[in-house]
């Protein structure tokens, strides 16, 4: 994958870390200026996703991410989109899903699976506030 984030990004240097690098990191390691796209694979790592998530947008603030994981949850997902993520790619994914949702991504769009945000079940509990039928 990191081949294929060079071939991208032809003209920018690409910069591969370990997830937990975004909670280590001195303030003098982090780039210097701003950064256009970045790829956080939260799948393999013991550390609280949520917390690369934070740690991702305050000490990073990328313009465009995608976020990798296994089986995200609606929660999982809605927290990133709100944090400025553009997307949201399930574990494990192809070569080609993932150059299509990185180029997606740079390029502008977004690229969250639908079930994340799938409507909630109707609750059996009914108008008159019971759960009786018939």
């Amino acid at each position: 994958m990191l081949r294929h984030l060079r071939e991208f990004s032809a003209l920018a240097p690409v910069l591969s870390q370990t997830p937990e690098w975004l909670l280590e990191a001195t303030p003098a390691e982090l780039p210097q200026g701003p950064i256009d796209f970045a790829l956080l694979d939260c799948s393999g790592t013991d550390t609280d996703p949520f917390r690369l998530l934070d740690a991702l947008q305050s000490r990073l603030a990328p313009q465009r991410w995608l976020v990798m994981c296994e089986a995200p949850d609606p929660a999982f997902t809605s927290y990133a989109a709100g944090l400025g993520a553009s997307g949201c790619l399930p574990v494990p994914a192809s070569p080609e899903q993932t150059r299509a949702a990185v180029a997606l991504v740079r390029a502008g769009g977004q690229c969250f699976p639908r079930r994340a945000f799938a409507m909630p079940v109707p609750s059996p509990i009914g108008p008159g506030r019971s759960t009786a039928r018939g």
